[in-house]
């Protein structure tokens, strides 16, 4: 369960990504037309959607603490997966768009671009891209949107990073006589960019569409709880069990469903509670909150 403290942290954190966000976009696309370089203006722009982002990270961050069981029966753990589905989108159209200016320029003879001031852009950005980063991910057991906006500020890290090398080859190639290829070396770091950088904010799609569709979670989770369960009916001598579990944001759902005979231990509404605590006690999902349902039936159709 999440304290008031990291509740506090956690909001700390996604208002330091909008500080971050705001320096970022402001500094590069100015610092961008300034050198015409796409490459630092496409690292603006991606700064100033993540900044958008961050704010929808801590509006929805901010609506899910406030309890509201009247409306949200099962809590408001979907709106982790539906903010991060969306900014993920974002970013995979962000990067699309950068792709196909990056071929336009490309096929109409490169880019000229003032190398000394876009190298001392990408030095400190990529400085200051660390810091942010190292800032997210040094909390543990973070909310999923802190760990989002930490995925964020990894891609600009490494957006920065390749962005310094590229200015520094194309530094070295401008004073040789490979100095032809330099106003290339601007749309040709955008295209590699934008294709790498596809594969963080699909994989967040992905993992995220599956706990809106309420698949089953990742392996860990399900081989925990198919252990607890199991120890149960060996204790207990119970003929057969069903679980189904999903994880949605923060939230584990279990449910299982034990099908009794007449040699199992347990067969009163007592017994049962027993093995609700009991089962409670052992699964201990940390970093998770659990909302377990157990039934018992002898009749072998109500848990299918």
């Amino acid at each position: 369960m999440q304290t008031s403290s990291n509740t506090n942290q956690d909001n700390h954190i996604l208002k330091i990504s909008i500080f971050g966000g705001v320096l970022f976009s402001v500094l590069g696309i100015i610092w961008g037309i300034i050198a015409n370089s796409q490459m630092i203006i496409f690292d603006g722009l991606y700064s100033f959607v993540s900044l958008g982002l961050s704010f929808l990270s801590l509006f929805a961050y901010s609506f899910t603490q406030k309890v509201d069981t009247e409306r949200f029966h099962f809590g408001k753990g979907i709106i982790e997966p539906l903010v991060i589905m969306f900014k993920a989108s974002a970013i995979i159209a962000m990067c699309l768009f950068a792709l196909s200016s990056a071929v336009i320029d490309l096929f109409k003879g490169g880019r000229e671009v003032a190398l000394g001031q876009a190298a001392i852009y990408a030095l400190i950005a990529t400085g200051l891209c660390i810091l942010f980063y190292w800032s997210m991910k040094r909390k543990e057991g973070s909310s999923e949107f802190v760990k989002a906006e930490a995925a964020q500020w990894l891609m600009d890290t490494l957006l920065s990073a390749a962005v310094l090398v590229g200015f520094v080859i194309a530094l070295i190639l401008h004073a040789s006589p490979f100095a032809y290829i330099t106003p290339y070396i601007d749309p040709f770091m955008v295209l590699a960019v934008s294709v790498y950088f596809l594969k963080v904010p699909a994989q967040m799609f992905v993992r995220n569409a599956k706990e809106i569709l309420m698949m089953a979670p990742p392996g860990n989770i399900q081989t925990h709880v198919e252990k607890v369960v199991q120890q149960i009916k060996d204790k207990y001598r119970i003929e057969e069990s069903f679980v189904r579990i999903s994880k949605v944001g923060k939230t584990v759902f279990i449910e299982i469903d034990f099908v009794l005979n007449e040699k199992t231990v347990v067969q009163t509404v007592d017994e049962f509670d027993t093995v609700r605590e009991e089962m409670d006690r052992n699964l201990q999902l940390d970093g998770y909150d659990e909302w377990l349902t157990l039934s018992f039936t002898k009749d072998r159709k109500w848990a299918l």
